[in-house]
């Protein structure tokens, strides 16, 4: 069983993709939600977590480039996808610069998880 982290702090954007996984991932999942970057520490440090889905624009003005280098702090190992609804910021430009999985535009969402996004890396 997957066990998914999706950090996202605007309530409907994670009732979209909890309906964007029921509809297209066909494996069975958990999928545990963080609202904050606080309290997606939490649970990386007391969950067991087997990938992050982490929006890039967070609460307090926070982007990817706070939010990745925090969550590596507590493991390095859980692949993260960055999910975005605006790609065309420099850092998104190339996975490897904040060495994650995947960056994905949120629009583009469901049809690359039911490509295969969520399969094990």
């Amino acid at each position: 069983m997957l066990n998914i982290l999706l950090v996202d702090d605007d309530p409907v954007e994670i009732r979209l993709i909890d309906r964007m996984l029921k509809d297209t991932y066909h494996e069975e999942y958990v999928l545990r939600y963080a609202d904050s970057l606080e309290k997606a520490e939490v649970i990386l440090k007391t969950q067991r977590t087997d990938i992050i889905l982490l929006d890039d624009k967070l609460n307090h003005g926070r982007t990817a480039l706070d939010s990745v280098p925090a969550l590596k702090t507590i493991n390095q190992s859980v692949p993260m996808v960055l999910i975005s609804s605006d790609i065309n910021a420099a850092y998104l430009k190339d996975k490897v610069i904040l060495d994650v999985y995947d960056i994905v535009d949120k629009f583009h969402l469901r049809k690359r998880i039911a490509d295969g996004l969520l399969k094990q890396p």
